[in-house]
């Protein structure tokens, strides 16, 4: 009954933000540190480099426990949730927060609707075009006046409910997937690197499968050491612990937070100051 596009529901996109809604009630005690050190992050980007206020633009808002909203709208004229997909109890609740705050539908990666016209039957590399590119999609009338942007938990996401369904079409290679969720990342990184504004990404660069002694079982990894600079801060999301992903396992997603340019707005001793008050 959730009003949605056709497409991102087939795509599964309605689906997995119903799923991850429960998911955050079943596993809130685990989740709360980590929402914590999201909105903590945004606001000492705010408060620490942002020279003018008029919009904050929140890439990936749409299911707003990880933003500050009060608090970015006392300190913004505007704050825009830019995001795939908006449930309509997130979306009354985010505008009913402060009169403004809105919420807008924007596909990150600018290629989701395209690759569903396209169907899933492509082959491997034409499915990876879709991801190469730079992206030139930016939300309408806001791209010369955002001055802070931030995208919170997204990057290591875009590409992830493509490639299933993208694996539902045909058979695929054994590291498709990661290799498409590797370019979508890579492609918002360049497209989040090309805008004007402070720029903050917020990202899981690992996800690590954990056993109940705490050893580490498994590792994968979106973004390396060579994608971008040393985080500001970081810190672990326990994502699903056990039993929630598995009796066995913890899942688990090393996070950082990054100020894209941040040596470009200040000296690099500055710069050094913000990544310690973001700690």
């Amino acid at each position: 009954l959730t009003p949605c596009p056709r497409y991102l529901r087939r795509m599964g996109f309605l689906r997995e933000q119903l799923a991850i809604e429960a998911r955050y009630q079943r596993n809130r005690a685990s989740w709360e540190p980590h929402l914590a050190r999201s909105r903590t992050a945004i606001l000492a980007a705010a408060d620490d480099s942002c020279t003018e206020h008029r919009t904050a633009l929140i890439l990936g808002g749409g299911l707003i426990n990880d933003v500050p909203l009060a608090e970015l709208a006392d300190r913004f004229q505007q704050v825009v949730l830019a995001d795939i997909l908006h449930l309509p109890r997130n979306r009354r609740k985010a505008e009913a927060t402060a009169p403004n705050i809105t919420c807008l539908d924007f596909d990150c990666t600018g290629a989701v609707e395209k690759l569903y016209r396209g169907g899933n039957g492509l082959d491997d590399e034409a499915a990876l075009n879709f991801f190469r590119p730079a992206s030139t999609s930016q939300p309408p009338v806001l791209s010369s006046s955002c001055d802070l942007i931030v995208s919170v938990n997204l990057v290591s996401q875009l590409g992830y409910l493509p490639a299933k369904w993208l694996e539902k079409g045909r058979p695929r290679n054994e590291d498709f997937s990661l290799h498409l969720r590797r370019a979508a990342a890579l492609r918002h990184l360049e497209w989040l690197q090309a805008l004007p504004g402070v720029r903050i990404l917020i990202g899981d660069r690992a996800l690590v499968v954990r056993g109940l002694d705490e050893s580490e079982v498994e590792r994968e990894v979106i973004l390396g050491e060579g994608d971008l600079e040393p985080p500001c801060d970081i810190w672990v999301w326990r994502f699903a612990p056990a039993p929630e992903w598995d009796r066995r396992y913890h899942l688990e997603l090393e996070v950082g937070a990054n100020v894209l340019g941040c040596k470009n707005l200040r000296s690099s001793d500055e710069s050094m100051g913000l990544c310690e008050k973001s700690r």
